[in-house]
């Protein structure tokens, strides 16, 4: 267990990427956390970067940073790197905030955790839907009981629109790792693994931590360029086929679950724009706004969430937080959510409050992923606890 100043934690972010701005945000608007450090393997990017934001020390050698004095590392680096860099932030005695996926293959999230719980150190795992404005306040509805127990939920993906002038740099920033099916950790569906956990997260998020026992991928060939998938904001290059549809049911088997994806790539349509979902109750239902989110209109007028009770008018809810740094939505993903969850993990190491979405959860929506292409190559429902932990979805 590291020796810790609670009153000052000294945070070093390694990888300067697109996320690397909004959590920067995040930890300099919390009293008790100061980053002192930035690191990348492009050195004049990194340098860049630490003028930019006056932050005085900076390195192009991981190992060098971990040998400084700091308490945590914010790892935003590319997907096959989570698992490894965390492993060594850990055995430097650092709590760690990783962006998801949390690791490629269950058995490198397991030895992580089980070496954070031999430390008494943190893995605080990225999740930021979990943590955006207007979920927060679903989820406290439905734990309220306005719904009654929650039996459904419905997941809806159109096009994030982005913003012509984005306060966050979008350029390539070396992204084509995001593509490789081997570091991004995704094989032929790269897009589906490094989103799918948001969808999976959310999913037992809103069905108060009921687990997902079955998953079952719906293929579909492109018809107007059979060589892209992912999202139009965020193309990858795929052979042929895509994954347009998911299905799901609980172990709790009153439960289910649906995610579907219409926008510009894959020759579709939809009128709402970027993630919403709405969750089915006994006796209400609530429609919610996330990531992007757009035209939940209600009366003419855009909502962010709507409470649709049997027998009672509707209940309307906004959310003025100035809008967000990328999409063109009033939901605010990389300001405001990512600001919440780095609050959630700062308060978790000052005041040692138990975090809402652990490093297990966060391996639990990877499984499910993987589930979720195995589904896609073998044309089958599948168990998502008979996923092996060496299972990958790239091939070595």
């Amino acid at each position: 267990m590291p020796d810790t100043n609670y009153n000052n934690i000294k945070i070093g972010i390694v990888g300067l990427g697109l996320v690397a701005e909004p959590n920067l945000k995040g930890y300099r608007s919390h009293p008790n956390a100061e980053v002192v450090a930035v690191c990348d393997v492009d050195i004049s990017e990194a340098k860049k970067f630490s003028k930019k934001h006056d932050i005085a020390n900076v390195y192009s050698s991981y190992e060098e940073m971990l040998n400084s004095d700091i308490d945590v590392v914010n790892i935003a680096t590319p997907t096959h790197l989570h698992a490894p860099m965390t492993m060594q932030a850990l055995n430097a005695e650092k709590h760690v905030h990783c962006e998801k996926p949390f690791c490629r293959y269950l058995s490198e999230g397991e030895r992580a955790i089980k070496e954070a719980n031999k430390q008494k150190l943190k893995i605080f795992v990225g999740e930021t839907y979990l943590f955006i404005s207007s979920h927060i306040k679903a989820k406290k509805l439905i734990d309220d009981g306005m719904i009654g127990t929650p039996l459904q939920i419905r997941m809806r993906h159109g096009a994030w629109n982005e913003k012509p002038i984005s306060r966050i740099n979008t350029g390539p920033l070396n992204r084509d790792w995001r593509m490789d099916p081997y570091l991004s950790g995704g094989g032929k569906y790269p897009w589906i693994f490094d989103h799918a956990v948001h969808f999976f997260a959310t999913a037992e998020y809103f069905m108060q931590n009921k687990k997902i026992n079955e998953v079952h991928a719906i293929k579909a060939h492109n018809t107007n360029d059979h060589s892209l998938a992912g999202a139009a904001h965020d193309p990858y290059i795929t052979p042929v086929t895509d994954i347009p549809i998911i299905t799901w049911n609980y172990e709790d088997k009153a439960c289910q679950g649906l995610w579907c994806r219409a926008e510009r790539l894959n020759g579709k349509w939809d009128f709402m724009q970027g993630f919403s979902t709405v969750v089915i109750g006994e006796f209400g239902m609530i429609e919610v706004l996330g990531e992007g989110g757009n035209n939940l209109i209600w009366n003419g007028e855009q909502q962010h969430l709507i409470l649709h009770r049997e027998d009672k008018d509707p209940l309307c809810f906004r959310f003025e937080e100035g809008g967000d740094d990328i999409w063109e939505s009033d939901i605010s993903y990389y300001c405001q959510g990512h600001k919440n969850q780095i609050h959630h993990f700062i308060n978790s190491i000052v005041y040692g409050d138990q975090l809402k979405y652990s490093s297990e959860d966060a391996l639990q929506a990877v499984r499910c992923t993987l589930a979720v292409i195995k589904s896609a190559e073998e044309g089958i429902p599948i168990l998502v606890s008979s996923i092996n932990n060496e299972y990958t979805a790239f091939n070595e």
